[in-house]
């Protein structure tokens, strides 16, 4: 079985400059392990390396779908295996790097034993009949009639999973409920030494979201957001639109509010989903944890956090 080391943690939290100082220590090649950066031309808002952190470590899956594709987490798999085995063989270490915890968990699991089929065409048909509140909640209610499990799981206004759901009961005539139950019987293809960064006071990361938020704008993600709507890359019925950075900045754009509503409605979003990445990782018992900050929430130094993540880094190693 392969093994590989994986640094996780809400936004904003320091994982690119923590991740390129263990890269360079333990001869790895990170994996991103986010479902933004995946796309190209979206670079400030999704907080992607740099060119030159890029240069010192090889990344992968970064900026290789354009923002109008789709893309599942069980296609992330796929790629983050095919990475792995890459990295492997070049006889350095793979290093997951991201706060995309479903990715995560796919890497983790493994392989499931059946994988749900897909077709485009039926996708685009249930897409053509889900443009208005009506047509979306019948969506909705025919989900509930067939799989209330997913619908109870799914809100009716996330179209795309609700159609997915759909197209999956629609093709096999299983729910995504069933699907969703066998892929917990898979077997794991790697061991993830996991660190999570993690903060006793939280709201020494909500400032740390809301600098980097302001850092952004100063950076141009207005304009990068307004260029991606005129190339027709954004449009509304994709993924990335969706995308906290994003969609609020569209909303100015559209004239829906003004530009420091959509800034502070950024702020706000940016918190509530660094929020639920604390809580998604909380949840694996086997990560180790790094504390950004003290117990009575005074800030790490960056030395303090580089030698802590040394000796994770070596006790999960040591371990296999």
């Amino acid at each position: 079985m392969s093994f590989a080391l994986a640094i996780t943690g809400p936004t904003a939290s320091g994982k690119t400059a923590l991740s390129l100082a263990l890269a360079e220590k333990y001869n790895c090649e990170i994996i991103s392990l986010d479902s933004m950066q995946i796309y190209r031309d979206m670079d400030i808002g999704t907080a992607k390396a740099t060119a030159e952190e890029r240069a010192r470590i090889p990344h992968h899956l970064i900026d290789f779908l354009d923002p109008t594709e789709n893309y599942s987490a069980e296609d992330y798999r796929a790629d983050a295996m095919r990475a792995l085995r890459e990295i492997e063989s070049r006889g350095r270490l793979p290093l997951f790097v991201g706060g995309t915890g479903l990715y995560m968990d796919t890497v983790i699991r493994g392989s499931s034993p059946t994988s749900p089929p897909s077709s485009e065409q039926l996708r685009e048909q249930l897409l053509s009949i889900s443009n208005t509140d009506e047509e979306r909640e019948a969506l909705w209610q025919r989900l509930c009639s067939v799989d209330p499990d997913s619908a109870n799981k799914t809100h009716k206004n996330n179209v795309r999973r609700v159609i997915r759901a759909l197209e999956i009961y629609e093709l096999t005539g299983k729910t995504k409920t069933y699907f969703d139950e066998l892929s917990r019987t898979a077997s794991p293809d790697v061991t993830v030494g996991m660190i999570t960064l993690d903060f006793h006071n939280r709201d020494n990361l909500y400032s740390r979201v809301d600098l980097r938020v302001d850092q952004m704008m100063a950076e141009g993600l207005l304009d990068e957001v307004k260029a991606l709507l005129d190339s027709g890359k954004l449009r509304e019925d994709t993924t990335a639109a969706q995308a906290i950075g994003y969609k609020e900045l569209i909303s100015y754009l559209a004239g829906e509010c003004t530009l420091e509503e959509a800034v502070e409605y950024l702020k706000l979003s940016t918190r509530r989903y660094a929020k639920r990445q604390l809580t998604w990782f909380r949840h694996n018992e086997g990560a180790r944890r790094l504390y950004i900050d003290r117990e009575d929430g005074r800030m790490k130094t960056t030395d303090e956090l580089t030698l802590e993540l040394y000796a994770l880094a070596d006790e999960l190693i040591k371990a296999q």
